[in-house]
């Protein structure tokens, strides 16, 4: 039995034994059934269609229908139990095959889950929906602390549900989340198991695309030409403490620990305060990256150009956020270490909140970033509508070549010039719970020597939601 179904199984024979003294039928009977009723459409229209010289892609549609229901009992002595069910579908195959020979972000619309044979991947056709049971989990409240145990939504600096697509990633684990000391969060996430975007399947922490290509063919995973010789990644365990003792300012301490691979800090500062009707934010974060064995598997020197074949590394971010009446500008930027990649398998981005933007890896070897960003809600105009535009760009070290793939650009290093415009509407009154969003991005890649491929390209994202 592993750690992780023995903690469950501990858990649930609690629960069991603790409600042989009470009332089980109305645990279940006052628990809460939500749902989400969900609708997306992708369109990525590439610069250059050339596919059949490998100097392009083909554009790529796809359009998706699903949604989940979860359902959470009400507490017994403590303990409640949440189930989450999930699907996305192709209804009447109005998404073809060929619709996806250019998709890079529209394949998680559907099902990819890909086999493990001896020879190269193979991925489920594209358009094929499917149906997963992402969330299964235990909790226990006591005081002002939550223990979870099971198949969950888990959301730290590392991991993260990313629930932009049909489906969010969910990961079989531990969570503790603790409120009793006075304005102070105290957060413990251990992972065992992680479910991405467009899987059915719980597999090792290793085992997802954005693990470096090294480590994914080092361990037992479903990436990569052949298997690896070393089993099942280690698990991945981080520990965080938020406090907000300081009227106005909040300080944030994270560590993470990937046994036998590496160990990330993280320091962060967001202080505001009011200047007349406006409010001026700050923001700052630090990460630290330990080698712990990550470098002899990636050999960043050989493969990557790197200065040694250590992965110790850096990266700092800094923001300033002004919001005055409806509107909100904020400017960021960060810089990584030249000394190598941040290492950032679960989609928990490193500059989110600051640089990142749609589609973009912003984290490897001697990154430079910028963005601005104005937030505007027209509530006061038409109830319900707000907008965000930005333009981000992206100067990226040539010499330098990326631990893993990155969207849209394969292992193309140059820089991206992006502008994104999201538009969302959110109905009331009788249609309350029902929400519209329409997302629009454009980025210019430029080509390197290391990789020639032209890779520039428009996004349109279609969204409706309906929530009950």
């Amino acid at each position: 039995m592993t750690k992780l179904s023995f903690a469950t199984a501990l858990l649930l024979g609690t629960a069991v034994f603790a409600s042989a003294a009470d009332d089980l039928a109305s645990a279940f009977k006052e628990g809460k059934l939500d749902g989400r009723l969900r609708a997306q459409y992708f369109a990525t229209d590439w610069d250059n269609n050339s596919a059949a010289t490998g100097k392009g892609a083909t554009d790529a549609i796809g359009m998706a229908i699903g949604g989940s229901l979860n359902y959470k009992t009400a507490s017994l002595y403590g303990f409640s139990a949440a189930a989450g069910l999930y699907t996305t579908q192709n209804p009447g195959g109005w998404t073809e095959v060929s619709d996806g020979a250019g998709a890079t972000t529209s394949k998680d619309l559907f099902s990819r889950d890909i086999s493990r044979p001896t020879s190269a991947p193979v991925s489920t056709a594209y358009g094929k929906g499917y149906a997963v049971l992402a969330q299964a989990y235990l909790q226990y409240d006591i005081a002002k602390t939550k223990l979870k145990a099971g198949r969950m939504l888990m959301s730290n600096p590392w991991i993260s549900p990313n629930d932009t697509k049909m489906i969010p990633i969910a990961i079989e684990g531990f969570e503790a989340l603790s409120n009793d000391v006075p304005n102070t969060t105290i957060q413990i996430d251990y992972a065992d198991k992680i479910k991405e975007r467009g899987m059915t399947y719980f597999a090792n922490m290793a085992d997802t695309g954005d693990t470096p290509d090294k480590i994914a063919a080092y361990y037992t995973t479903h990436y990569g030409t052949a298997q690896g010789q070393h089993g099942d990644a280690p698990d991945v365990l981080s520990v965080g403490i938020k406090n907000k003792s300081i009227d106005s300012l909040e300080l944030q301490a994270w560590v993470m620990h990937w046994a036998d691979l590496v160990d990330e800090g993280i320091l962060e500062a967001n202080y505001a305060l009011e200047a007349g009707d406006a409010i001026v934010s700050f923001g700052g974060r630090y990460i630290k990256q330990n080698d712990k064995g990550a470098g002899a598997i990636i050999l960043p020197k050989t493969n990557n150009y790197d200065g040694d074949q250590s992965v110790d590394t850096s990266l700092f971010a800094l923001r300033t956020a002004v919001s005055y009446g409806a509107a909100k500008l904020t400017l960021a930027t960060s810089h990584t270490s030249s000394d190598g990649d941040l290492i950032a398998p679960w989609r928990g981005f490193p500059t989110d909140g600051y640089t990142r933007s749609m589609t973009q890896t912003d984290w490897n070897a001697n990154t430079r970033a910028y963005k601005g960003q104005l937030d505007y809600d027209f509530n006061g105009l038409v109830s319900g509508l707000s907008s965000v535009l930005s333009y981000a760009y992206y100067d990226r070290d040539p010499s330098k070549k990326p631990y893993q793939s990155m969207t849209d650009r394969a292992y193309q290093n140059g820089d991206t010039h992006q502008t994104n415009l999201d538009v969302m509407y959110k109905l009331s009154g009788s249609w309350k719970g029902t929400e519209f969003k329409v997302r629009l991005m454009n980025q210019d890649n430029d080509k390197t020597a290391l990789y020639a491929k032209e890779t520039s390209n428009r996004e349109m994202r279609l969204e409706a939601n309906y929530f009950f």
